[in-house]
């Protein structure tokens, strides 16, 4: 951005986008005039195991009102979700190539790993529909659209590498999760997005934290699921930071 000529400027992101942007707002504050995620969480020691297992507990201790429909059941399940939902996660932490080969060799092992993820992160109830509940937000053209990015420019396995390049000790000493942002900040809560964290604890990693809104529509592509709300939601927090 500086080298386009821009020294200041506003910064959005989810999926892997929240945690770049995050990284950002606490390398250059001062370049950051806001920091806007749709994917808001508080890892590693700003949110404590302890704080955790007391939410597991007594999730009304941690979570309002409003987040506790989002928030308990997420504590409850969170076993559930470990066990049958991160197997992705580890592999492309550890072995990222390996599978990357084999997506990269084949179109429909390709679609069938990515159009997954649709199913699962749009809607966890979904997976048991016949057809993963794929077209209730999309056409089957714009699900064909996001694979072949991937299929075309063969990039399936360097994004999954993107995975073992974070969740390492080489990057873990940084301690960037770790430091709260000095960055005004505004987080648009999706219901079914992956996980949803509570204000209170997002308030550790994100002390200027302006507005972090719960919607009862849209889950982890929100971008593509409910556009017109994330829009609006990223105008209404930069007018109130401006």
């Amino acid at each position: 951005m500086i080298r386009l000529g821009h020294e200041k400027f506003y910064a959005q992101g989810g999926d892997w986008g929240s945690i770049i942007t995050s990284h950002m707002s606490v390398l250059y504050p001062n370049n950051l005039l806001g920091l806007h995620l749709n994917m808001c969480a508080c890892i590693a020691k700003l949110c404590s195991l302890k704080q955790w297992l007391i939410g597991t507990i007594f999730p009304s201790l941690i979570a309002t009102e409003e987040e506790m429909p989002f928030f308990a059941p997420v504590v409850t399940k969170a076993a559930e979700v470990f066990l049958l939902e991160l197997g992705y996660l580890h592999i492309q932490s550890t072995k990222p190539d390996t599978v990357g080969v084999a997506l990269r060799d084949s179109p429909v092992g390709l679609a069938a790993y990515i159009l997954e993820k649709f199913t699962t992160w749009m809607n966890r109830e979904w997976k048991n529909l016949e057809d993963g509940g794929l077209t209730k937000k999309f056409t089957l053209d714009q699900l064909l659209d996001n694979v072949m990015i991937y299929w075309v420019t063969r990039s399936i396995t360097t994004s999954q590498r993107l995975y073992s390049e974070t969740f390492n000790k080489n990057m873990a000493g940084y301690g960037l999760d770790d430091i709260p942002s000095k960055v005004p900040t505004g987080c648009a809560r999706f219901a079914n997005e992956i996980t949803i964290h509570p204000e209170s604890l997002l308030r550790y990693k994100y002390p200027k934290l302006i507005q972090a809104p719960i919607y009862a529509d849209g889950g982890h592509f929100a971008a593509s699921e409910v556009p017109e709300v994330l829009a609006k939601d990223i105008y209404d927090f930069i007018e109130k930071i401006l």
